[in-house]
């Protein structure tokens, strides 16, 4: 029986080379985000490994907590006596006090900002530096500074140059050394500056305190014991953590940003393999249709169903074996693709050789063998159901119509209108989005079931305009209504892959709309300055407000600064304003309690926040600061959802509140209003020049604050939707395929048409149009779902996030375009096929 699948399926590799080639493109896509994720999270580890190699313990502030949302927190610097405690500890070799701290590097008059972090180090050697020299030596005096090989490759900088370090306080250095970061030439998208430590201190106004302590312990210490003795040594207020554990939590860190987009691109693969799934289950529908009465002499001769459906199967097992040998392959290859194309979206990942794992192996093979083997399975299972004298009185052209039993048919209508109902619900309000994934689900597979029933009359309905194409128009429209198994799948898959770029692209235009609505309706201010990076904690130096609020062209200058607190095991984010200045920027709306009662350490709600937590004014509620942990804070007023939607965040306390129980001493933003009298231009020029010595502020009018809000929504759509063209063109390749094996299936059919005097160009036509009604079936279903479940999420959102449903018409009808485009040129191969039948051979054929 091996031999026989084996011939079987080298004697029509043709005929499943499609096939293979969307099994091979859904396994590229698993391989290459496990690669790519896998790689990202072990450089991370290594680099963070890299950094700590050398020291054992390191002694820090005592925060509640290390990192929220992918960010580090920022600790209290430690007193100049805690290295010399450390130091007298039994088993301590070494204690050494680091600083770290931001820095920005500027050179020929302009400053050097990255889209990532700007680093001022404290220069150590090793063991307890993670910096090495390329070039040049160690800065040894205040006027001398290190910098990485990448910046200075970049930006032109060599030895000897001068350079100027702008921290809380600013000065021209030398450049002396140039420092890589392990294997590499520094860190991704990051600026490094290295002085001495004195210098550190001076640049970051810390005076004789620093950041940490790195202990290193001497020869046969146990670190355990030395870690708790160091601990019982410096008393409660400071943590001793093992270095690997600080290398390991900020590597974790770190990793917040590659593990959504890791989730994301397997999701987006899913989708892809689901996609596939219909192209392979209805190529070898049509193909053991096709081999109807070759099945049944092997009935005849003895085999059993059992035996025909392995046969089958097994032709699947190597279509996916092969598909997914190439597919590992071409995943590794394109792995590097990917990190590409997420940093040209703006997620930057470490460079570095790919990691390829044996999971990574074992899901490919898994993913690419199932998927296959259980799309084949359906096929397969009528193939063996087929008895051998039925078979043979069929010809390949009286093939099995395809249309559904009644239990399929109920099956699909029930779970079609179970779904439409879960949709429904949460339209109506108290449905949620877990609802509407379940919803989602039922449709998806109600629709699968259901579509043979429905295809015909949807076909003739959608088809009517081909009648102007006269008899070639008629043709495909009867034809696609012929075989509703198969239209059906087409269509299916194909609608998808649209129903997911509709969904993607009305979410997020409704997403994006909504946020400049509610900031256009709260936010008052005539400019806001914020960060150029959109730094959502911060980046604009504490002067920057002052400076800016001094100005005579402006009227008042109101200062935001966002946070993170632990509620639980989960993270919030909440922001600081100051209530005398924030209403003269804003228009705001209390439900209840009073914006201003924040001033006396309260805190006040969003509403749907209120809501969720059955809180009211007067209440109180625990919120957990790294810096000082548990503080119970009085719930003194309720904000409209929309007015806190525009502020970021459901939680909103005073500055002075901040200023206790956190560290950071940045702004995100400061709201300002122009001064009665005084043009906005005119304003917007003395706000910039009072920003010469924040190189990272920017003043924007209201559209472009908007923007900056949402360029972080724009650069997920823009790599979703990119990446999503895959399941379009697996679904593409899934019309020709299918009509290339119709027209094989149709050989005699067609044969006549030419015999009574159908030309080549009108042959050509009729499968033409034939690829363009099933690219329509798929733009109404697709389009149709995509919006529709859009609404539906747009819904369940606008209960946590005032959110309102924007439906893009122009992206919508671009989406219509190009599919209806890309299905006459999925027919072009098979229509070109048709006409060059042999009217003679066709004829003969059985």
């Amino acid at each position: 029986m091996w031999h026989l699948i084996i011939r079987n399926t080298v004697a029509r590799r043709g005929r499943l080379a499609l096939t293979l080639l969307a099994v091979l493109l859904g396994v590229t896509f698993v391989t290459g985000s496990l690669v790519l994720t896998d790689t990202s999270q072990r450089l991370l580890d290594d680099q963070f490994r890299t950094a700590a190699a050398g020291v054992d313990l390191t002694v820090r502030d005592a925060v509640a907590f290390d990192s929220a949302m992918g960010v580090e927190v920022e600790r209290d610097p430690l007193p100049a006596e805690v290295a010399d405690r450390v130091r007298a500890v039994p088993g301590v070799a070494a204690a050494t006090p680091v600083v770290r701290g931001k820095g920005l590097i500027g050179v020929g008059g302009k400053t050097i900002v990255p889209a990532g972090p700007s680093l001022l180090l404290s220069w150590d050697p090793a063991p307890v530096g993670p910096f090495t020299l390329r070039a040049g030596r160690a800065p040894v005096t205040e006027g001398e500074v290190v910098i990485d090989a990448a910046t200075a490759r970049r930006h032109r900088i060599g030895l000897g140059a001068e350079v100027t370090v702008r921290a809380e306080r600013t000065k021209r250095l030398r450049v002396v050394g140039l420092a890589g970061f392990g294997p590499g030439e520094g860190l991704p998208e990051t600026t490094v500056a290295l002085v001495t430590l004195p210098a550190a201190q001076r640049l970051l106004a810390l005076g004789e305190d620093y950041s940490e302590v790195a202990v290193v312990a001497a020869d046969g210490t146990d670190v355990r014991r030395l870690r708790s003795a160091v601990s019982a040594a410096l008393g409660s207020g400071y943590e001793v953590s093992s270095s690997r554990d600080v290398a390991a939590a900020s590597a974790a860190a770190a990793k917040t940003q590659i593990s959504s987009l890791q989730m994301m691109l397997l999701a987006l693969a899913a989708a892809a393999l689901l996609v596939g799934a219909f192209l392979i289950a209805n190529t070898f529908s049509i193909v053991v249709t096709q081999r109807t009465r070759e099945l049944a002499v092997l009935r005849a001769a003895g085999a059993t169903g059992g035996q025909v459906m392995r046969s089958v199967l097994g032709e699947a097992l190597l279509v996916g074996l092969a598909a997914s040998v190439a597919g590992v392959g071409l995943g590794v290859a394109c792995a590097a693709g990917l990190r590409d194309l997420a940093g040209v979206f703006g997620m930057t990942l470490p460079g570095g050789g790919l990691v390829v794992t044996p999971r990574t192996f074992a899901v490919a093979f898994v993913v690419g063998v199932g998927v296959t083997v259980l799309s084949a399975f359906g096929p397969a299972r009528r193939a063996a159901a087929v008895a051998p004298v039925e078979a043979m009185r069929r010809s390949s052209a009286d093939h099995l119509s395809g249309r559904a039993g009644w239990g399929r048919t109920v099956a699909g209508a029930v779970l079609t209108a179970l779904g439409a109902a879960g949709l429904s619900i949460v339209l109506a309000g108290p449905g949620s989005v877990v609802v509407l994934g379940e919803a989602a689900v039922s449709t998806v597979v109600g629709l699968a079931l259901l579509g043979p029933a429905v295809i015909p009359g949807l076909v003739r309905l959608l088809g009517r305009p081909l009648g102007v194409a006269g008899v070639p128009g008629r043709l495909a429209r009867e034809s696609a209504a012929r075989s509703p198994r198969r239209t059906s799948a087409t269509a299916l898959a194909l609608a998808f892959g649209l129903a997911l770029v509709s969904f993607t692209t009305v979410l997020g235009t409704s997403i994006k709309e909504s946020t400049a609505r509610s900031y256009a309706e709260t936010i008052t201010a005539d400019y806001v300055v914020e960060s150029a990076r959109n730094e959502m904690l911060g980046g604009l130096p504490a002067h920057v407000h002052h400076h800016v609020s001094e100005l005579p062209q402006v009227a008042v200058a109101s200062r935001l600064r966002y946070g993170h607190w632990k509620d639980g095991q989960s993270v919030e984010a909440l922001t600081a304003v100051d209530p005398v200045t924030l209403p003269r920027v804003t228009s705001l709306h209390m439900v209840a309690g009073r914006l201003d009662a924040v001033a006396g350490g309260g805190v006040v709600l969003a509403a749907n926040v209120a809501r969720e937590r059955n809180l009211k004014v007067g209440d109180t509620l625990a919120m957990t600061f790294s810096r000082t942990g548990v503080q119970r804070l009085p719930v003194v007023g309720l904000l409209r959802d929309r007015d806190a939607q525009a502020l970021s965040t459901g939680y909103v306390i005073s500055l002075d509140t901040y200023e206790r129980n956190y560290r950071e001493d940045v702004d995100a933003s400061v709201f300002v209003k122009v001064a009665d009298g005084v043009s906005g231009a005119d304003a917007k020029k003395a706000i910039e020049r009072a920003l010469a010595d924040a190189p990272t502020a920017q003043v924007r009018d209201q559209a472009a604050a908007v923007a900056g809000r949402n360029a972080m929504i724009d650069q997920v759509l823009g790599l979703v939707s990119v990446l999503l063209m895959l399941t379009v063109l697996i679904a593409l390749m899934g019309i020709t395929n299918t009509l290339a094996l119709s027209i094989i299936e149709r050989t005699r059919e067609l044969g006549l048409l030419r015999a009574v005097g159908m030309t080549g160009a009108q042959m050509r036509w009729m499968i033409r149009g034939e690829a363009v009604l099933v690219a329509a079936l798929a733009i109404v279903a697709g389009v149709g779902l995509g919006v529709a479940f859009a609404a539906g999420t747009v819904t369940a959102l606008g209960r946590t996030t005032e959110t309102t449903l924007t439906v893009p018409v122009g992206p919508l009808l671009l989406v219509v375009a190009v599919a209806a485009l890309a299905g006459l040129l999925a027919g072009l191969l098979p229509a070109r096929r048709a006409a060059r039948l042999d009217v003679l051979t066709a004829i003969a054929t059985s």
